[in-house]
């Protein structure tokens, strides 16, 4: 009788999509998702929606710093479709991290490290994931990148985030 042995062995990935980096306190706040289905997804900065402090969107160009709502959070509790991509639907509720420790996805081009700042990207394919280089289409938020990318995400740190 023959058995199948697992013979290798990878490293696990350090985190996913607005997942936790680690045990830290974090704010978070709920937010109804205002962006169509299958364009939100999670570890993606967000900012205030048609109705602020209820809902979220995707940044587009003109969006600021100051519309900056937080980072979408990893949930558990949804569903994949039979392709196994995972497709927040317009309307469902999600938690946005505003201060914390979060894995996001970060721009296929960025170079984040350590104590970098971290700039939201605004316009484009890549709106509202996040890169560490300043542009004409990404805005600095109130944070800092943890560490360097992986995968096309990166952890970072959110901080001084207005609570509502």
């Amino acid at each position: 009788m023959n058995m199948a042995v697992q013979m290798n062995y990878s490293e696990p990935k350090a985190g996913m999509p607005g997942g936790l980096v680690d045990r830290s306190n974090y704010s978070a706040v709920t937010r109804r998702n205002g962006a169509d289905t299958g364009k939100m997804l999670f570890g993606l900065g967000v900012v205030q929606g048609e109705e602020p402090g209820t809902d979220i969107a995707l940044p587009a160009t003109g969006a600021t710093a100051a519309k900056f709502e937080g980072v979408t959070m990893y949930s558990a509790n949804v569903e994949m479709d039979d392709e196994g991509a995972v497709k927040l639907a317009k309307g469902c509720v999600l938690d946005v991290m505003q201060s914390g420790k979060v894995y996001v996805q970060v721009a296929d081009d960025a170079e984040p490290a350590y104590g970098k700042a971290v700039y939201l990207i605004i316009s484009g394919d890549d709106a509202g994931k996040f890169t560490a280089a300043a542009s004409a289409t990404a805005v600095a938020v109130k944070a800092k990148f943890l560490g360097a990318a992986d995968d096309g995400l990166a952890p970072a740190q959110f901080y001084d985030m207005p609570q509502a």
